[in-house]
């Protein structure tokens, strides 16, 4: 919309629309690249809709990751060194490659973009998706519904609804103070007269039928759904919150000394092991699945305070002939929630 039309609209005198969950603000046209699309088509694409950042859709809709000008040109020091020699080179550098334009232009779209996803639903409310931007630093959220992707809510969106939210000035000659305020309360700009008396309310009855009753239990079961809904998006928010927390912790000698003692208490009780540290799936860089089927290499998956653990057992017990199982140990609807690391001394 121009600027032009956008003055236009604002002159006319129609209420603001309400603006409360991620579906209200989120923008519906989403353009979107399918798996197996090359880094050229990505960034052709970029140019042409003039946007920063498009989702990566699978064979059925589902959303497999997001990709953004940031991963096309790279976001680790390696990644930038790599990837800035073919950016430079479409920009007409003539500085040799590392690799050839074409084997960098052709690469498929799984190879750089952002995976998993952090999504918001639709019913979100404001406050939660201003906190997953601030918490993660993010720019914008793909909206869900119904587990499939209905729109994308961008930090801009936020502003906008938020400058929407402000009270807007009198008009000139309009009423000032307190008179103003309750003038404009009722939509009238006339002067304070003397209070007219009021009618006696007019008390209707509620029609008394089954289909109204049935309305009744349509919106209480609603109700219920929408609480559930909330309750999982909640968990989920937390969860995700958890994983950053525990990207960031560091396990010290004395929380790791305390630890050891707690274990000696536990063999001294029968117990064969003792378990460290319980850590949401999703701290291992594929979510447990290495450690779900026993693969050798699952220590290569852990991640933040979790890998120091393993660190810790590796460098000061191992040589001790302690052992360190990983196991999924919490399930949630059939879905692996939790890992637990626990210090072993069987026989």
């Amino acid at each position: 919309m121009t600027s032009e039309a956008s003055s236009v609209e604002a002159d006319r005198p129609s209420a603001a629309p309400s603006l409360e969950t991620a579906g209200d603000l989120m923008t519906t046209a989403i353009v979107s690249v399918a798996i197996g699309a090359s880094v050229r088509d990505v960034a052709l694409l970029l140019l042409e809709k003039r946007i920063s950042a498009v989702p990566v859709l699978g064979a059925d809709q589902q959303l497999l990751g997001m990709v953004s000008e940031g991963d096309l040109v790279g976001r680790s020091d390696a990644d930038r060194v790599a990837r800035r020699d073919w950016w430079l080179a479409l920009l007409g550098d003539a500085r040799p490659l590392a690799e050839p334009l074409e084997t960098l232009v052709a690469r498929p779209v799984e190879q750089v973009m952002r995976a998993p996803v952090m999504t918001i639903e639709a019913q979100a409310p404001l406050h939660e998706i201003a906190e997953m931007f601030r918490v993660y630093d993010i720019k914008r959220l793909p909206v869900m519904r119904g587990g499939r992707i209905a729109g994308i809510v961008s930090r801009s969106d936020l502003v906008r609804a938020m400058a929407a939210m402000v009270p807007q000035p009198a008009a000139k000659g309009s009423l000032g103070g307190l008179a103003g305020m309750f003038a404009g309360m009722m939509g009238s700009e006339s002067r304070p007269s003397a209070p007219q008396p009021s009618a006696a309310p007019v008390v209707v009855a509620p029609a008394v039928t089954a289909d109204a009753f049935l309305t009744l239990v349509a919106a209480s079961k609603q109700a219920g759904q929408d609480e559930a809904v909330a309750a999982k998006d909640q968990a989920k928010l937390e969860l995700q919150r958890r994983v950053e927390e525990m990207l960031q912790e560091h396990i010290g000698t004395p929380a790791w000394t305390a630890l050891l003692e707690r274990a000696r208490a536990a063999a001294a009780l029968g117990e064969n092991s003792f378990e460290l540290i319980r850590f949401p799936c999703d701290l291992c860089s594929d979510g447990g699945r290495k450690i779900d089927v026993a693969e050798t290499d699952w220590p290569t998956t852990l991640r933040g305070e979790a890998a120091e653990f393993y660190t810790r057992w590796e460098r000061d017990l191992r040589a001790a002939k302690f052992g360190l199982s990983a196991q999924l140990v919490d399930y949630i609807d059939g879905i692996p929630s939790n890992v637990a690391l626990s210090l072993t001394w069987r026989a």
